[in-house]
């Protein structure tokens, strides 16, 4: 039966979809994950092959060209034109405009060539490279891998005395013990997402075995705000995660909670002997008032550095103190480094909280628009959770768990233009141009309507 004129003819919404299309790996997904093991998880530190220069910037040059060659539809720019990918670059213009007034212009213009910029690079390409939710997929396993392998190689060191386990910068390697912790909450609402996809015995066991022991290490790490940022994931997952049964979200939280008290509670180490366990640092949260970070008990401790911070963004309100230029701010502006001209030892810190850190860095604009690009991220990935069917609204729950949990930490710790961060805006742009691609390629509810000519395109809908 024919539409008259209308060019469509009505099929029974009985009849089987158009089976998806199965990606595959390709050159440039083999080169994207490449560039994620050097960026993100710094593999050539690892390793001990960072003498081999420019080895980032020639993976990054290699996944660009790949890129640029790739005739995929799927793959163009023009999809990419969302409230995250404009807040990103604005936070880039921004960021390169505080350098000629930075208090280390030098400094500034590395953080922003050699760090955010490649920062936003890789949040293009992930978004850019992703066909549909298998590639999503792809990445989530990268991530974890990632994840495990640095873990695996901080916590061999540590054992063999290359470094000590609480030593914050664990013999060289980029991630603090603090900065490990924030990464493993934050990967963790992935474990969720791969194990509820169909996946076999052999899968899940491997997912077991990996978070077993990255609970373990997270517990080794003995860091207060990462903990805080679990709560915080947890609470997520029993008051908004809507992927699964409220039951069966009790049951995750229940799991959870006896992971981290059976492997977490164990000796931290520091300076080669056992200061406390991981429940004795954790109970200290308690009493904040003998805690050395409280105000008046040091001038390094957190809310006295964040009181010059504040300070720092109400004396230079447009532009910042410069990109990656708080530690200068600390050394030279706060009046506690007066010290310094007697001889006396002072600590240049680092601002222990992304938002006090872009704004001092970057101006009050840059806060502002901080706060639109992280709004614009959890609104792009709400909107797919309850619009979108089946598995992708599950991983658009999933990044926001994981967007909840690297946020909360950051609250104490320095953000540093995170290739973390940026691959999960990535990720985020990436799932709203499939769920987009996905609505568009839909039939309307109840009749469905299909030209007689062609069929829609489904091959956003992967396997």
């Amino acid at each position: 039966m024919t539409a008259r004129g209308s060019g469509f003819r009505h099929v029974n919404s009985s009849v089987a979809p158009v089976p998806p299309e199965r990606l595959k790996w390709d050159a440039l997904l083999v080169a994207l994950a490449i560039l994620l093991f050097f960026q993100v998880w710094a593999v050539q530190h690892l390793f001990g092959i960072q003498a081999v220069h420019g080895v980032l910037f020639v993976a990054t040059c290699v996944t660009l060209l790949l890129f640029a060659l790739d005739r995929d539809s799927r793959r163009r720019l023009s999809s990419l034109n969302q409230p995250v990918v404009r807040a990103a670059l604005g936070l880039l213009l921004l960021a390169t405009l505080s350098i000629p007034g930075s208090l280390d212009p030098g400094n500034s213009l590395e953080l922003v060539l050699q760090g955010y910029l490649p920062a936003v690079v890789l949040m293009l390409l992930v978004a850019g490279s992703v066909r549909g939710v298998g590639d999503l997929r792809r990445l989530a396993w990268l991530l974890i891998a990632g994840l495990t392998l640095y873990s695996v190689v901080t916590i061999a060191r540590s054992w063999t005395n290359v470094t000590e386990l609480n030593d914050r910068r664990w013999g060289g390697i980029v991630y603090s013990v603090n900065d490990l912790a924030m990464l493993i909450v934050s990967v963790s609402p992935l474990f969720l997402y791969l194990w509820r996809r169909p996946a076999g015995f052999w899968t899940r066991l491997l997912l077991t075995a990996t978070a077993v022991f990255l609970t373990w290490t997270f517990g080794k790490a003995g860091s207060r705000g990462g903990f805080l940022a679990l709560v915080a994931v947890v609470a997520y997952l029993l008051l908004r995660f809507r992927g699964l049964s409220r039951a069966k979200r009790a049951g995750v939280a229940v799991l959870v909670a006896i992971l981290v008290v059976g492997l977490a509670n164990s000796d931290l180490l520091e300076g080669g002997g056992v200061r406390e366990n991981y429940f004795q640092r954790i109970q200290s949260l308690l009493h904040p008032s003998t805690d050395y970070n409280w105000s008046g008990k040091s001038e390094l401790g957190r809310l006295e550095l964040w009181k010059r911070g504040i300070g720092y963004v109400l004396d230079h309100p447009l532009f910042g103190i410069g990109a990656g230029a708080y530690q200068v701010a600390e050394g030279t502006l706060a009046p506690e480094a007066r010290v310094q001209q007697y001889g006396i030892h002072f600590k240049w810190s680092s601002a222990h909280n992304a938002l006090l850190q872009v704004g001092a860095e970057i101006g009050i604009p840059g806060l502002i628009l901080f706060v639109a690009l992280l709004v614009a991220a959890f609104r792009t990935l709400s909107r797919i959770g309850r619009g979108a069917p089946g598995e992708t609204a599950f991983l658009a729950q999933a990044l926001i768990g994981c967007l909840i949990g690297f946020l909360v930490a950051n609250m104490f710790l320095t953000l540093q233009w995170s290739a973390y961060f940026y691959t999960l805006l990535g990720m985020t742009v990436g799932l709203a141009k499939v769920a987009s691609a996905v609505h568009a390629s839909a039939p309307p509810a109840g009749r469905v309507w299909r030209r007689s000519v062609a069929a829609p395109d489904r091959r956003a809908l992967t396997a």
